[in-house]
């Protein structure tokens, strides 16, 4: 991976890359813990990777191999889920716990330090963090394909075949129900529980506010099928990657708007902690770029800040803090890169506004 400087867009290096590890097997998804990167695979196998210096700290694995990856809030837990169970590992020891399954575990999101929600066939079960079973949703009337929390884990979303599920535990029955045409596919929850938003197979993007059951959701548009919706962690903004660029939304009291339309097809889509106005994406080009999503500098443009070139396309990309980003590419590169945001930015003059 190398910075770049472009002379037709002014875009301008910003950073180093602080190193760079190459693994034996492509990333499909990672996670930042205290002080560690955990990166998931193809073949099954979790790398734990120090964040100083990007030395192998430890490797776990599941019976089956991993489908998905999660640190706790506070760093000091990694859950694991696969097709036959699940896993909590522990950073301070390295003690991983397993369990096994009847059916395929295929999500796992942390309500809060110590407690992972996990989807399971046709039920959600909240673990500690020693993998005692705390709560569960009442039976599914379908497989759940994807779950998501927000307020700290006072609500609970659940996708399965055509609808979402709004849970508020210690209820196990549901507290609305969102129907929709389609197979699921991604679902997320703004910081504050009010809005969801989730893709389907067939590639639209939906948008709603969870605690209006009859309201129309927003047909955002037609989505990637590369990487699901995300909103900033305030909450004001949404990214949504589609076919061949990605859309900008405004989230606020009243209807959701579209802000732009960024030129890039994103394959990993990451924003910055904190106020949320900077938006880190991965494209087909083979290029990191990043956005001030925060204030339109002209008419028809939004800032681009800055461009790393990569090897091969990313499957994720992640913040650590507001200063550190790390990259994880198809050919099986590892990169963490120093984030400098301090000069002026320039415009994007390729963005359109809606």
């Amino acid at each position: 991976m190398r910075a770049l400087t472009s002379p037709a867009t002014g875009e301008h290096s910003q950073g180093p890359q602080l190193w760079s590890r190459r693994l034996p097997w492509e990333p499909t998804s990672l996670s930042v813990g205290v002080g560690l990167i955990a990166v998931a695979g193809h073949r099954g196998g979790v790398r734990v990777l120090d964040l100083d210096g990007g030395e192998e700290h430890g490797h776990v694995a599941l019976p089956g191999g991993v489908t998905d990856l999660a640190f706790s809030p506070d760093g000091r837990n990694l859950a694991l889920t696969g097709p036959r169970g699940y896993g909590l590992w522990r950073a301070t020891d390295g003690r991983l716990i397993t369990r096994t399954t009847p059916e395929a575990c295929i999500r796992a999101r942390w309500t809060g330090p110590g407690v992972v929600a996990i989807a399971q066939g046709c039920h959600v079960t909240t673990y500690d963090a020693d993998g005692v079973a705390q709560w569960s949703t009442t039976s599914l009337p379908a497989a759940a394909t994807h779950v998501a929390c927000a307020q700290g884990g006072r609500l609970l979303a659940v996708s399965l075949a055509g609808h979402v599920r709004c849970f508020m535990p210690p209820r196990r029955e549901p507290v609305a129900l969102h129907a929709y045409s389609g197979a699921p596919g991604d679902l997320t929850l703004s910081i504050d529980g009010r809005w969801a938003v989730g893709s389907t197979y067939q590639r639209k993007t939906l948008l709603w506010e969870t605690h209006r059951p009859s309201g129309r959701p927003v047909e955002c548009e037609d989505s990637s099928g590369q990487h699901g919706p995300v909103f900033s962690g305030s909450g004001r903004r949404l990214a949504v990657p589609a076919e061949r660029h990605l859309s900008l939304w405004s989230i606020g009291h009243r209807r959701p708007t579209r802000l732009a339309v960024l030129p890039v097809c994103a394959s990993a889509v990451a924003w910055r902690p904190g106020d949320g106005d900077m938006l880190a994406t991965a494209g087909s080009d083979y290029t990191i770029r990043l956005w001030h999503a925060g204030v339109r500098h002209q008419r028809n443009g939004y800032t681009s800040l800055a461009a790393w070139h990569l090897t091969s396309p990313a499957t994720s990309l992640a913040w650590i803090g507001r200063r550190m980003l790390v990259a994880a590419e198809r050919g099986g590169r590892i990169a963490l890169l120093d984030i400098n945001t301090t000069p002026a930015p320039t415009a994007w003059n390729d963005a359109k506004a809606a």
